[in-house]
């Protein structure tokens, strides 16, 4: 008993510390801020040297990353636990390849040594091959030499009875010639209708037969009444497809005045006046929250260095004090240096976007859209 009791505490404990773990990084992950960094240089004379840098962090740097422009170069590193990623999978990929290559070495010894199996085979089945063919060709000869002395014997054998096969040849060629004589002449007497009648049906076979007139003319009505046919017709479909258009307009009609009521309705605008809201915060909360740098900006034309100036000024309540602009009205320049920090937390997005999805006026216009 006292055995089973320890092992539930250890069970229990091992849970507790996975549940803990999985709290803690559920909470970091919420409520830990992602952080940011933007730096930026240009000097007067033109983009070429000009630089940047971005660095975004999280949970005490432990995840880094970090964006580099200098001198038309792009250059990124990130780091996972204070291990860089970049030099990393340079290091895999290299370990890759040697791998690869001792894969490559590794099969090239197998093929030498599957080679080398496969000549010491190839020479043994020979020796092994060489000794029955010696017996064959033995074999062969003496079959050769027998042939051979029988074939002697036949010939003086066919000397002694050449006169009496010649007799019986000429017998049977005087026969044939009788048979044939014979034939011919019956050959000869046979009609030749046969012949006539057998190139009569080929030559009616190959002529095409001719149409008569009132196929001719079956075929032009035929004709006729097609072309008729669509003249007549062409009104109807033309009909048709006007019905269609008018009925497509009438239906883009109808949804523009379907989103005219939905736009005018309360809950619509309700809708709307929430989402402006959220949407305010959250850029607030996105945007960064400390501004620092200068910039000096210029055009040839008094009036249009104006104009971006008031752009500059409204724009005055995002970038705040810290950035000094300075304006030229006779030279046309482009110089300065600008550094931003901000923070996201990830809960405050979540917040703010279940808050949209509680709202009733916006489900209501959801569901109306759909």
């Amino acid at each position: 008993m006292h055995v089973i009791l320890t092992i539930l505490k250890i069970l229990g404990i091992l849970l507790l510390v996975i549940l803990g773990l999985l709290l803690a990084i559920v909470l970091s992950v919420l409520f830990v801020p992602v952080r940011y960094q933007l730096e930026g240089e240009k000097p007067s004379p033109g983009w070429s040297e000009a630089n940047g840098k971005i660095r975004v962090s999280w949970l005490l740097h432990l995840i880094h990353l970090r964006i580099q422009y200098r001198e038309k170069e792009l250059d990124w590193e990130c780091y996972f636990f204070c291990v860089p990623l970049k030099k990393a999978g340079a290091a895999l990929k290299r370990w890759k390849k040697k791998r690869r290559r001792k894969k490559a070495q590794r099969r090239k010894e197998q093929r030498k040594q599957a080679a080398q199996k496969a000549a010491q085979k190839a020479a043994v089945e020979r020796k092994e091959k060489e000794k029955p063919l010696q017996i064959e060709e033995k074999a062969r000869t003496a079959e050769k030499e027998q042939r051979v002395e029988e074939k002697q014997i036949e010939s003086e054998r066919s000397k002694t009875t050449e006169p009496e096969a010649k007799e019986a040849k000429t017998a049977e060629s005087e026969t044939r010639k009788t048979d044939a004589t014979i034939t011919e002449k019956q050959d000869t007497d046979k009609p030749k209708e046969t012949e006539l009648t057998k190139t009569e049906p080929e030559k009616t076979e190959n002529t095409p037969k001719k149409e008569t007139i009132s196929e001719k003319l079956s075929r032009f009505w035929n004709r006729c009444k097609k072309i008729i046919g669509s003249i007549l017709g062409f009104p109807g479909k033309l009909k048709k497809k006007l019905t269609n258009i008018r009925l497509t307009f009438r239906g883009f009609c109808d949804k523009i005045k379907q989103w005219r009521t939905l736009w005018k309705e309360e809950s619509t605008q309700a809708a709307l006046h929430f989402l402006t809201e959220k949407g305010r915060k959250l850029i607030r909360h996105v945007l960064p929250r400390k501004i620092r740098g200068s910039i000096t900006f210029g055009c040839e034309d008094p009036a249009l260095t104006g104009q971006i100036l008031g752009a500059v000024a409204i724009a005055y309540p995002l970038y705040g004090k810290g950035v000094a602009v300075y304006p030229r009205f006779e030279e046309k320049i482009l110089e300065g240096n600008l550094r931003m920090r901000g923070r996201i937390v990830a809960a405050c997005l979540l917040w703010q976007a279940w808050k949209i999805y509680r709202n009733p006026d916006v489900r209501k216009t959801l569901k109306k859209i759909r």
